[in-house]
């Protein structure tokens, strides 16, 4: 299953010296993010593959894959955001080095909209907003945009796109 996030008018990273990204799952250590591509406007597009199975326990859609992250019940996605000069898990990370990430929950996707975005050759796709009420990227669990997830079309290339770790990433 394709999935695509958008996130609105986030902060630029360069002017900040961040790195944005989507966040795969491998260790803390090599914490990668993979590039989304800057839109003109200002939005940056994330998209990724997942694989989805029941849930054991209650039936509803389990995602699992190189991007997915939490419990079966609660499984989502990051978008972080790092300073460039900045490992997460630097054993002398100073206050400078923050780090912040947007959960982009999955749980609202229901069997319905996955067998559509199949049948139809789509995607499922949501947005976000970027930046916070501090003026800084938004962070922590995220609210998404226009009702949730829905079924989109591909992309015309899917070359900026992550697809497994290792592919398009930024360290």
């Amino acid at each position: 299953m394709r999935l695509r996030v958008i996130c609105k008018a986030p902060p630029d990273p360069d002017k900040h010296r961040a790195i944005f990204g989507l966040q795969d799952n491998s260790t803390a250590a090599q914490w990668t993010l993979h590039a989304g591509v800057r839109k003109g406007n200002g939005d940056f597009v994330f998209e990724c593959d997942a694989r989805v199975r029941p849930n054991a326990r209650t039936g509803d859609p389990n995602f699992l894959g190189d991007f997915v992250h939490g419990k079966p019940d609660e499984r989502f996605l990051y978008l972080s955001w790092r300073p460039k000069d900045c490992r997460p898990v630097q054993p002398s990370m100073e206050s400078s080095c923050w780090t912040r990430r947007m959960k982009i929950h999955l749980s609202g996707i229901t069997w319905r909209q996955i067998e559509e975005a199949t049948q139809s050759g789509g995607l499922l796709e949501a947005s976000v907003q970027g930046t916070g009420k501090d003026g800084g990227p938004s962070c922590a669990s995220v609210p998404l945009l226009g009702g949730g997830w829905s079924i989109g079309r591909p992309s015309e290339s899917r070359e900026s796109s992550a697809r497994r770790p290792g592919s398009h990433e930024v360290r």
